[in-house]
């Protein structure tokens, strides 16, 4: 294309032809990237502001953790990590307290039980009782055959399964295996029809129907020994309830009758602790394999659901462990995660019969923690965190829910300690329970937020949000990331808060970079509880918080060019210039306009108003619009 050597006209290359075509006036340059309008459906709201967009990260986040990438729309009651009490639509509250007892000794605690409203708690082979009048445990009433695998209450007495044999307790007095007439090599125990069953390690099932002084011989697993993770009773197709054997490759049923193990479809990868710790919770059994756990739903049709917390983008990678029991409470279902082991798998056989080829399952290095689900009909995979310990913290063991002493507690040994957490019977909304203990802090970490357009650069203009129930002790402080860094966070202030601390009660406002704004791809908040030690009944609520931004597009050379086809010019007539902008409007490639000496732009002929005159001659005056792809 020529250089353009006169002031008022445009160059426009159509179907290879350079056409010169004079101008009335100047060229008008203007940005061609726009925004469609908005659509309102009913009354206007604030958030249909005509330029600024909002989005609220925070106000039901009830659907739990596990969302990385929130699409609007689809994930705004979702999180992607939170140490916070989630449960409560429009309030953002502090976790509940964990007390921590002491350690009575100096070695790790391993299984606990409630027995006669008293609770108990096996440290290696030493069992101690707790007294909630001096919130202690006690000396060590019991020193066991060996370091306890499980224990269950049967008739009336506490049975310990100890590996080579059993240690039984009455209440007044202990007795063993050996001593009633034979050892009973145990691992798991259940009970199912009256008698009490015993899994020993190389996957012999026994029971006794005269509480352990004799004992029957039942199914035996062909399986290697050390292959059993758990043992427990669930229904079958029929709706009868059977028992179920966990096994390092699924779950296999016992038929009675036959004294045989029959393997169900629930296959697993080989692991370690596939199917540990599994048990049934209302009408379906709930089987962990590493960090997932598998709803098994046998009456009638059989039912294989994942509901773990690995769903959606799972736990951050730090946090990310094997569950290694769920445990069965009145209103949520709380999983056990040890993830301070690395045991240094590489490749297994997928199945006893090698259904499924070779799989490698690595474990992870991690904290531990306690998480709860509501995960009940379609509410599928809103977990949350009750518990997070450090990061160097010991193997998380075990954990149970009881009602000792009249408390109804989540006990669980983690980190050389035992602790536990005050449950209720009903849910209950935690600001209306005036008894409710919360922990010191909390930290609340929110889902990457696009706009759904990755690729659509944003401004973030100001965060506001509303506060109740806060003091110069109860706080919460607010911060935000940006375009995927998972490790950057800064820290919001504002002259009203100018060392980041939200302490009053109301709405609050924080402006992006003292009001210049920042832009972002993609955003992200964290947010942290705290509250003063005077009492342990009060948290900051965070009720909402919510996101003024504007989308920028990047920007589009548009022309507006009055062109004057009324007269002959450069040796081409009216007639011509004015088909070849007929031409130009249906051409179906970009073409080359230039109105200087200097740039050259491809556009398309958007589009071209004018009059025409009428008769012989075909002339007339444009306004035509030019647009850059």
């Amino acid at each position: 294309m020529g250089n353009v050597y006169r002031k008022r006209e445009v160059s426009l290359t159509v179907s290879g032809t350079d056409y010169r075509i004079p101008l009335v006036g100047q060229v008008t340059r203007f940005n061609a990237a726009q925004f469609g309008q908005k659509q309102v459906f009913g009354d206007v709201s604030k958030d249909d502001e005509l330029l600024t967009s909002t989005y609220v990260p925070i106000a039901d986040q009830t659907g739990g953790i596990g969302v990385y990438d929130a699409e609007e729309g689809v994930h705004d009651d979702r999180s992607f990590f939170s140490t916070a009490e989630l449960g409560v639509k429009g309030h953002l509250l502090l976790p509940p307290l964990v007390t921590t007892t002491t350690n009575p000794g100096v070695t790790e605690p391993g299984i606990g039980v409630e027995y006669n409203n008293l609770m108990y708690w096996a440290y290696a082979d030493k069992v101690h009782s707790w007294s909630e009048g001096s919130t202690t445990w006690g000396s060590s009433i019991k020193t066991l055959t060996a370091n306890p695998t499980d224990v269950i209450v049967h008739k009336d007495k506490k049975y310990w399964a100890c590996e080579t044999d059993f240690d039984r307790y009455d209440g007044s007095a202990w007795t063993d295996g050996a001593t009633l007439g034979t050892a009973q090599p145990c691992r798991y125990f259940t009970e199912w029809d009256g008698k009490l069953f015993s899994l020993d390690n190389d996957g012999q099932l026994d029971y006794t129907i005269d509480e352990g002084e004799t004992w029957i011989t039942s199914a035996k697993s062909d399986l290697p020994p050390g292959s059993f993770t758990s043992l427990f009773v669930y229904r079958d197709l029929s709706g009868n309830f059977i028992i179920h054997l966990g096994t390092k490759i699924g779950l296999f049923t016992l038929n009675f009758d036959s004294a045989l193990w029959i393997e169900t479809d629930l296959e697993m990868p080989f692991h370690d602790v596939a199917a540990r710790g599994s048990d049934r919770w209302y009408d379906a059994a709930y089987v962990p394999n590493g960090g997932s756990i598998t709803r098994y739903k046998a009456p009638g049709s059989l039912e294989m659901t994942p509901v773990g917390p690995d769903l959606d983008y799972g736990l951050p990678g730090k946090y990310r462990g094997n569950i290694i029991k769920v445990i069965p409470g009145q209103s949520h279902l709380f999983a056990l995660i040890d993830a301070t082991s690395a045991l240094a798998k590489t490749t297994y056989l997928a199945s006893y019969n090698h259904a499924y080829g070779n799989v490698s399952i690595h474990d992870k290095l991690g904290f531990s923690a306690v998480l709860k689900s509501d995960s009940l009909g379609d509410r599928i995979g809103r977990w949350s965190v009750v518990y997070l310990s450090g990061s160097t913290a010991r193997p998380a063991r075990d954990a149970v829910i009881t009602t000792a002493d009249g408390q109804y507690r989540l006990w669980f040994a983690a980190d050389d300690r035992v602790q536990y957490i005050s449950l209720k019977l009903t849910k209950t909304n935690p600001l209306e329970d005036a008894d409710h203990e919360y922990a010191l802090t909390g930290v609340h970490e929110t889902s990457w937020f696009d706009a759904n357009r990755a690729s659509v650069s944003k401004v973030g203009a100001r965060v506001n949000g509303h506060m109740s129930d806060t003091s110069s002790t109860e706080y919460v402080k607010i911060y935000y990331g940006t375009d995927y860094d998972d490790d950057t966070y800064t820290l919001l202030t504002s002259t009203t808060f100018s060392d980041g601390q939200v302490d009053a009660d109301g709405d609050f406002e924080f402006q992006f970079a003292s009001f210049a704004g920042i832009a972002f791809s993609a955003i992200r908040f964290k947010v942290e509880h705290y509250r003063g030690t005077s009492s342990t009944k009060v948290s900051p609520d965070l009720h909402w918080l919510r996101l003024s931004y504007m989308k920028v597009l990047e920007p589009r050379p548009g022309f507006r060019a009055r062109l004057d086809c009324t007269r002959d010019y450069r040796m081409r007539t009216a007639e011509t210039l004015l088909s070849t902008l007929e031409i130009a409007e249906g051409t179906k490639s970009l073409m080359a306009f230039q109105f200087n000496d200097s740039d050259t732009h491809y556009v398309r002929l958007l589009s071209r108003e004018g009059q025409e005159t009428h008769g012989r001659e075909q002339e007339g005056i444009f306004d035509a619009v030019f647009v850059a792809p």
